[in-house]
Order: C-alpha cells, then structure tokens, then sequence
C-alpha cells in the first residue's frame, strides 16, 4: 500500500503539473493566433492600436528590435531564442529574479519586410504555487492514509497472526504432551483450520491414551510373565526386553563363550525364514530359547527371542530318571539276596544250624530294609501330593528327648559313643508335631552314630536366636562330609561313599524326607561339616 500510494502521489503530481502546462500553451496559442489575426487583417504593428495596447504579456520584435513589451522579459525571451537553438514555438524562460514563463512565439517575417515575430508569454508562478498548493495536499493525503492502512494492516495481521500464533504454540504443547483446545473465533478458513487442528489433537490424544493402555498393558503381561522375552534388530543387539529377559541377558554377557554363541545364533535366526529353538546351559542354569524372526515388507527387522527357564524340568526329569534306578538298584540288591538266600535254604545247601540263622537273620534284614525302603517312598509319594497331616500344637520338646535318649542309650553305649545335650536344662517349649520331629531326630541321631566311632561324640544342643527362633544344632565329631557332597545331602537318593559308614547302609531318602518335614513346620535346616572332624547339623523352627 505504501508503494502504491507514492507511486500514486508522484504520478499524481506530474500529470497535475502537466496538465497545467498544457492547459497555459492551449491558452497562449488561442491569444497568440487571436492577436495575428488582427496584426494581419489590419497589416500594422501600431501600438497605437487601442486593441494591441490592452493585451497584456505582449511583446513585437521588429528588426531584431522590441517595439513592445516589458523591456526586461523581452530581452530574457529575446536572449533565450538568439543563444539557444529551440525545437519549438512554445518554451519557458527564466528572468534574472528567477520568474517562470511560459513563451509563445510566432514568426510573421513572411508577411512584412522586415523579421518580426510577436510573441505572448504566461507567468507561471501562480502555477506553480497552485502545483506547491497540490503536491501538498497530495503528500497530506497519501500520509493521512499510510497511516490509516499502516493501522487497518496491523489490525488485519494482529487478527490472522494471533490465532496463527496460537496454532503455533498449541502444535508445541501437542509436540510435548499436553492436548489444548483453541477457541474458535471466526468461521473463515483460520477458523476452519483451528476446528480441524482441535480434531487433529482429539484423535492425537486418543491415539497416543490408547497406544499408552496397550504398551502399559503389554508391559505389565510381559512383566508378569515368569519367562524372558526379549527383542533384537538384525545387528543382534537388543531394542526390548522384559525385567526377567534384561537379567537373562546380563547373565549371558558373564560368559563370554555363551554371549558370542548366543549373538550368532540371532544373526543366524535373522537372516532365515525358519523359527529355532535352541537350549543353552549356563552353569547349573539350563534355558530354552525359541527365536522367530521378524519381517515386514520382506524385509528382516529382527528377531524375538522367549528366554524360559527349564532348569526344574530338567532337574524333575534327571530326578525321576535317578529316582527309577535308586529304586530299581535299592530293591534289586535286597531281593537278589533273598532269593539266593532262599534257594539255597530250600536246597539244603546250607544244613547246619548256625548258618541256617545267619542266612535267617540275613533275609530278616534285608527285607526289614526293603520294608523301610518301601515306607519311606510311601511317605515321600504322600509328602510330595501334600496327604501328610500334621499335627503342629505347642509341646514340650525335652519330652521328646528324653524319649530318644532312652530308644538310642543302649547302641550308643555298644557302639562307645556319648550323647550330650546343652542349653535345655529348662523346659523348651514351642509348636510342633511331636511324631514327625521324633522322626527328624531319629533319622539325624541315626546318621551320627553311623559315622562316628567309639569315643566319639554327639551333641545336641538347643537355644533361642534373636529372630525368636528355637535353634536346635546336632553335631558329631565323626568322619565328616566332603564340600562337594553337601549341598547334595538333602536329595532324593543321595548317598555318601558307603565305605565310610558303620553297620547297615542307608537309603538315601532319609535327609530327604527330614528337610520337607523342616519346611512344613516353616523352619530351615543346613549342614555344615568339615571332612574327618565332624558334621552339624542346624534345624530353626519359629517358636510363635
């Protein structure tokens, strides 16, 4: 606008300025040809002439001289047409105050003997101060309105750029998170655009709510899931991972040899078309891991990988083998023995009195222990499907060790072993089923006389822990169990080497079923031993 309005102006001003001028020539050409009509009808330059004397801004040359006129503009017109070669009849003249004329010339030396021209000028300064008076006006009115459209556009910009500007900072808080609605001012398009901008954040806001629920919800199914789950790109290296499949993966980078096995196995997944499943063992830690490549668009992006952890199904199914061949081994020696111990009774092979009870005694023995083998996978099978009752009531537990000091008095004093008790000089008295801790007792009482020897000794000893446990401790000083065979005591079937024992070989399920009968009272038990000094064994049980 402001371009336009100079531009305007300056046009404005010239064609004014032009306008004036032409419209001065017009004038002095209709004087200047009224005037040669009435010097050529009458054929006379007398100034006497009383219609030649009124006309005003008039001048005659006659033979280089002026006859009439202001002496001081003839000669300024005079020397302008002597000194400057003019194209035209009609030119402008300054005098020596700086006036502008307007000049009209017009030659008639055709038509008298001598040269004469006559020659009527216009002062143009009245013009010019009408052109000043214009050109002001002019200039008034294109600032009067540079200013007015100067307000209108920033009014008009204020008007758009504001709720543009809104728009702007709304689509920022959209980038950050937070969803604002924009109040719609007009019904033009930046209205329109502020109603689908609103829309956009509506479907935006429920998009991402949405997308948030089903990540939150995967999270929390993933979470939950006692298997890792865990995602790669084709580079093998992970993008998502659940907690349990992030501390899978910690793990394998423990083991450099596993780590490096486990990359190429999903560069290799990766780059097939086929699911794989693959079992790693890690140490005591056995896992399954079933990988399944991911593509989109034929293209390979990656590859999933569930991480689950079969190192129960392993130790069941290696315990179950174990456990059919303990059994299979434990009651195919007693039954060897006594079918051949029959036999040969019934062949009389063996005639004499004494060694027919010896074989007697033999067959008695080995069927006691195929008995107890037999009772004690019968406790194990009901212990396992939870068919064992107990009886857990606050009882004296010295009661039940003055009943197996009575039941073991005679074969510690045939075997010269000595057995203490320390620290239950009074009453102890907490909750427990008084049969089946008879039974724990029995079984561990039983194990120390068999690895111990005459002069040895066995120690029971009881106290109260700051926990507000009863803490009972069994301790021998016999041969001892090696480190390695610790942590296997409390197995199914686990057997030390038999060569250390005295007089009939165990089981093997005896630790066993005393650690489950512990643990159903919600107390713990542990051995401690060190080879050729001694074994302890230390049983908590709370007394609340």
């Amino acid at each position: 606008m402001t371009t336009v309005l100079i531009i305007l102006s300056i046009i404005l001003s010239f064609y004014f300025r032009n306008y004036a001028l032409s419209t001065t020539e017009d004038n002095l050409t209709e004087e200047l040809t009224r005037i040669e009509n009435v010097v050529l009808s009458n054929h006379t330059l007398d100034l006497n002439d009383s219609y030649l004397a009124a006309e005003e801004n008039l001048i005659i040359y006659s033979d280089g001289q002026f006859i009439a006129g202001d002496s001081q503009v003839a000669e300024e017109i005079y020397s302008e047409i002597t000194t400057s070669n003019l194209q035209s009849s009609t030119f402008i003249v300054h005098d020596i105050n700086d006036r502008e004329f307007m000049v009209k010339v017009s030659d008639l030396s055709e038509y008298f003997e001598s040269d004469t021209a006559i020659i009527k000028y216009s002062d143009l300064d009245a013009l010019n101060q009408s052109f000043l008076t214009v050109l002001i006006i002019l200039i008034i009115t294109a600032a009067v309105l540079f200013l007015i459209t100067t307000f209108f556009a920033f009014f008009l910009i204020s008007r758009i750029t504001k709720p543009l500007i809104a728009l702007k900072n709304s689509s920022f808080s959209t980038a950050g998170g937070k969803y604002n609605q924009l109040k719609v001012t007009s019904r033009d398009e930046i209205g329109e655009l502020t109603l689908a901008f609103n829309k956009m954040n509506n479907n935006i806001k429920s998009t991402i709510t949405e997308l948030t629920h089903e990540k939150n919800l995967r999270e929390t199914v993933f979470s939950s899931l006692s298997n890792g789950i865990m995602y790669f790109n084709t580079d093998a290296e992970p993008v998502y991972s659940n907690d349990r499949g992030r501390s899978y993966y910690e793990l394998f980078q423990q083991y450099g040899e596993e780590f490096e096995y486990f990359k190429r196995l999903i560069k290799d997944v990766s780059e097939s078309d086929d699911n794989h499943l693959e079992r790693l063992d890690i140490e005591d830690l056995h896992l399954q891991l079933a990988m399944s490549p991911v593509k989109s668009l034929e293209e390979q992006n990656g590859v999933t990988v569930l991480i689950r952890d079969i190192t129960d199904e392993y130790n069941t199914e290696k315990m179950r083998t174990d456990f059919i061949s303990s059994v299979s081994h434990e009651l195919k020696t007693p039954m060897v023995m006594l079918s051949g111990y029959s036999e040969a009774l019934l062949d009389d092979i063996v005639t004499e009195p004494e060694e027919v009870k010896e074989m007697v005694s033999i067959i008695k023995d080995e069927s006691d222990r195929m008995n107890k083998l037999v009772s004690e996978l019968l406790i194990i099978a009901r212990m396992d499907s939870d068919d064992v009752l107990y009886d857990i009531k606050p009882q004296n537990f010295n009661a039940l060790l003055g009943e197996l000091y009575q039941r073991f008095d005679y074969k510690l004093k045939d075997n010269g072993i000595e057995l203490n008790v320390t620290g239950g000089k009074e009453a102890v008295e907490f909750p427990f089923d008084y049969d089946k801790l008879n039974q724990v007792f029995t079984n561990l009482i039983d194990n120390a006389i068999r690895y111990t020897k005459a002069g040895d000794v066995i120690t029971i000893n009881i106290a109260e822990d700051e926990k507000g446990c009863v803490e009972i401790k069994v301790s021998d000083t016999g041969t001892g169990i090696k480190r390695e065979n610790i942590k296997h005591i409390f197995e199914r079937f686990y057997k030390v080497d038999e060569a250390r024992t005295r007089g009939k070989h165990g089981t093997g399920l005896g630790l066993y079923i005393v650690s489950n009968i512990i643990t159903k009272h919600g107390g713990t038990i542990t051995a401690d031993s060190i080879f050729g000094e001694g074994t302890t064994f230390t049983i908590k049980l709370p007394k609340e």
